[in-house]
């Protein structure tokens, strides 16, 4: 995504939370957790927007070398992510909203238009997906899940 479309996308959320101001309940939960859902639901909104017009080819390299567990260690957390992001994109999301946001599977799914059954199948598939990844090398240990 390129600084134009962040910056469309924050001004859509601004927009969004003072259209919505007289919703929020401060009973219900804090401006920032409120303001959050509406963030992330519009980031959403423009993944779903734009991944149906760009398809990416995915190349994969059959011949990485492994990673030592020293290398592991060493992994930030922005290397972490990407490696995550390699998983299904509809998998990741729910991946992402539950382990990472901390939402719950009836968040995830009204977020995501799903059925909370679905959130928890997504969220079970991802932790397999990572789980695959991880035990084809046992010095690679991922402590996420």
């Amino acid at each position: 995504m390129d600084q134009n479309n962040l910056k469309d996308v924050l001004q859509d959320t601004f927009i969004n939370i003072f259209k919505n101001l007289h919703l929020f309940d401060p009973k219900k939960a804090s401006i920032g957790t409120w303001a959050t859902k509406i963030t992330i639901n519009n980031c959403l909104k423009y993944n779903a927007k734009t991944s149906k017009k760009t398809i990416e080819q995915l190349i994969v390299d059959f011949h990485s070398a492994p990673i030592s567990p020293t290398a592991f260690d060493n992994l930030t957390v922005h290397e972490v992510l990407k490696y995550l992001k390699q998983m299904p994109p509809n998998l990741y999301e729910v991946f992402n909203l539950f382990v990472i946001d901390e939402f719950s599977h009836e968040e995830i799914s009204s977020m995501l238009g799903i059925k909370p059954s679905l959130s928890r199948k997504r969220l079970s598939r991802a932790r397999e997906w990572i789980k695959k990844r991880t035990e084809s090398d046992s010095e690679f240990h991922f402590n996420l899940v």
